[in-house]
């Protein structure tokens, strides 16, 4: 039997209606738009989105009441005003639509859309010297935009009409509708999970009965309702304790829904399952949960033997070929668009010294184009998208282009294609940056590091050779645009009182730390915690939580993904970042501390309980790294208390900005380099792969 709109959760039903919307099915999507509202009549994203469809729809005056409605909620939106304008626009009420973009403008400046719609209201007021700036600015945000093009040529030639108004079609915070054949892709998916949950079978064996549950359960993690993924995973290992690595899902599904009922217990089945040498856990789902780099080695190296069953087999290595002018170096990635990873790295490609070095890129990650990833197509001397090959297809190109070093960004982490260098197609490979730890494979030769990051000692808990450069490990991207943030109202924070942020991701927030976290609030009077919304039904047990320590849930800031300008945006609006332990906010931290916005951390064990601290000290900001849980509580509580402290440090933050090592990406890729160099060197030496430190 299938499931009506209204037995949908309203998460689901709002992941289905933007499915719909992408795919142009407006009624479905309408249905779904106000399935969610019969639920929450205050849904934020179901009545702009809803309000946009109709107006797509014709139903003008029905769209601008509700996204009236949805801007009483949150002013803050930078898209549902300028979906407004197109809305006034419609209606002939121009005057009112430029107001409606020039709002949501100073909310997104570099929205190129808005301008070019803006100049559409301008224009049909009879303003064409401004409408012809508007098209000009959209241009010069988005050079590849004919629409803007045609109506300024249009407008200049002295045509009646540059473009017609229409209704708005770029949509949502949370999935923009757009007509890419990827994001067409994408809804289709989504849809099919959905059909999946709806519909899958639970019949036959044990085993067969928790396969489905398996199925279901990643259906509905697919659409963030982490909760009930978790409970259907937990209902899969009760059927069949055999299956691989299901009390890991468990695991991590409980905290990315901020469970944390019986995360003892769940620690305790995969802490036993490594000890007997069984796939309990992926690697990354277990970084969260301890700081033991024995243990992050230990399930490594299980779930490494367990996906390649013959690589102890593939280590042998091809004769690296004499000396070549240039050493050549491939970087291969599923996430060549905006992320984490290639949004600290942009920068390091574009460095690379081409006298020395000719730099591959091989992208195997679906996504639609971005201002990223168009950026890092261009950042390479060859450019060339695998999707289509087969992994034999990929370890060919690289041994037939002569590819010295293969640096794998991915690691045990989604969309991964390490499978490619298991038969060693190359003489050197590295593990970097990407996954945050030993990858515990015997054909991964290097990982890069720092003196902080990886101790003198450590390296008995990686699997592969460490390479320390002189500073910190991560690199940053010095062209991170630094936009003007909105006033607090428009971010739901209060207009006085501290701000604690913690941008991390749920799944990183141990209920030791959030017990802190609520310490500080009950400590601080008018304070709030600002963190990042990855559910709605983490957000809605975070804030129970916090009732349950005595905080009133409102306290709990949550805010919604943006866009990366907006997001970089926010941290002036911050007091304090307070990171999370034992997995640290790394890649966070730094964009935090490019923003001014002083970051405190706790230090461990582990790559990522020390990555912080390496942040940190490359920043100049030593005594922002505490040891123990009591004093990094203790200072967070003086910092908020003694505000010229803080001040001091947010103005020796912004003065060492350009000069600190953190910041310093040209040393930063000499220093690479080097380290690839001497990787290069001891292989066409015919040495095996051996540790080293790189000098400043």
């Amino acid at each position: 039997m299938s499931v009506s709109n209204g037995e949908w959760p309203a998460e689901v039903l709002l992941r289905k209606a933007l499915a719909h919307h992408q795919l142009g099915q407006l009624p479905e999507a309408v249905a779904c738009y106000q399935g969610v509202l019969a639920q929450q009549s205050g849904h934020f994203d179901a009545l702009h989105l809803l309000g946009s469809a109709l107006g797509q729809q014709g139903r003008f005056e029905e769209g601008l009441q509700l996204i009236d409605r949805a801007l009483q909620l949150r002013a803050d939106h930078a898209l549902a005003h300028n979906n407004r304008g197109g809305l006034l626009l419609a209606l002939g009420r121009a005057a009112e639509a430029v107001a409606a973009y020039d709002q949501g403008l100073r909310l997104q400046p570099a929205d190129a859309v808005a301008h070019f719609r803006r100049g559409i209201a301008l224009q049909s007021l009879g303003e064409a010297a401004q409408a012809v700036q508007a098209f000009d600015h959209a241009m010069q945000l988005q050079p590849g935009m004919t629409e803007a093009r045609q109506a300024r040529e249009a407008l200049l030639a002295g045509a009646a009409q540059a473009v017609p108004a229409t209704a708005p079609s770029s949509l949502a915070s949370r999935g923009t509708v757009n007509d890419s054949q990827e994001q067409s892709r994408r809804a289709r998916e989504t849809l099919q999970q959905l059909e999946q949950i709806d519909g899958a079978p639970v019949a036959g064996s044990a085993e067969e009965q928790a396969r489905a549950h398996m199925a279901r359960a990643e259906s509905w993690a697919s659409v963030r309702m982490y909760q009930r993924a978790s409970d259907a995973f937990a209902e899969a290992q009760r059927l069949a304790p055999q299956l691989p690595l299901l009390p890991g899902y468990v695991l991590y599904n409980r905290l990315r829904a901020a469970d944390w009922h019986d995360l003892a217990h769940w620690r305790g089945v995969i802490e036993q399952g490594l000890a007997r040498g069984q796939p309990a856990v992926p690697p990354l789902a277990w970084l969260p949960c301890h700081d033991d780099p024995e243990s992050a080695l230990r399930a490594a190296r299980i779930y490494g033997e367990r996906r390649y069953p013959g690589a102890r087999a593939a280590v042998a290595r091809p004769a690296s070929g004499p000396a070549a002018p240039r050493i050549r170096l491939a970087y291969l990635s599923a996430d060549f668009k905006e992320h984490p990873v290639t949004r600290v790295l942009a920068e390091v490609f574009e460095l690379h010294d081409r006298q020395r070095f000719e730099v591959h890129g091989y992208s195997y990650g679906g996504h639609a184009p971005d201002d990223l990833s168009r950026r890092l197509s261009g950042a390479f001397d060859r450019f060339v998208d695998v999707r289509g090959w087969s992994d034999a297809q990929i370890a060919d190109d690289l041994a037939a282009r002569g590819i010295d070093v293969a640096i794998d960004l991915n690691g045990h982490t989604e969309h991964s294609r390490t499978s490619v260098l298991e038969q060693h197609p190359v003489p050197v490979t590295a593990n970097y940056i990407g996954f945050p730890g030993t990858s515990g494979l015997p054909f991964m030769d290097y990982v890069i590091g720092d003196p902080i990051l990886i101790p003198a000692g450590d390296e008995r808990f990686y699997s592969e050779a460490v390479v320390r450069l002189p500073h910190c490990y991560l690199p940053a991207d010095r062209r991170r645009p630094l936009l003007p943030a909105p006033p607090r109202s428009a971010l739901g924070l209060p207009d006085e009182g501290f701000v604690f942020c913690a941008f991390s991701n749920t799944y990183k927030i141990a209920p030791e730390v959030f017990d802190a976290w609520m310490r500080l609030l009950l400590a601080v009077p008018g304070s709030v915690l600002w963190l990042v919304q990855d559910s709605d039904d983490a957000a809605a047990r975070l804030r129970a939580h916090a009732r349950e320590r005595g905080i009133d849930g409102a306290r709990l800031v949550m805010a919604e993904r943006a866009s990366y300008e907006q997001y970089l945006a926010r941290y002036a609006r911050a007091d304090l970042f307070l990171d999370t332990f034992p997995y640290n906010a790394l890649a966070t931290a730094s964009d935090a501390l490019w923003a001014g916005l002083p970051v405190l951390t706790r230090t461990g064990h582990t790559y990522v309980s020390r990555g912080a601290t390496s942040i940190l000290k490359a920043a100049g900001l030593p005594e922002l790294v505490t040891t123990t849980l009591h004093d990094y509580e203790a200072t967070a509580l003086r910092l908020a208390r003694q505000p010229e402290e803080l001040q001091a440090l947010r103005a020796r933050l912004a003065a060492q900005r350009d000069s600190c090592a953190l910041f310093d990406t040209p040393a930063y890729v000499r220093q690479l380099e080097a380290a690839l160099e001497g990787m290069v060197r001891r292989a066409r030496a015919g040495q095996p792969p051996g540790g080293f430190d790189v000098g400043p």
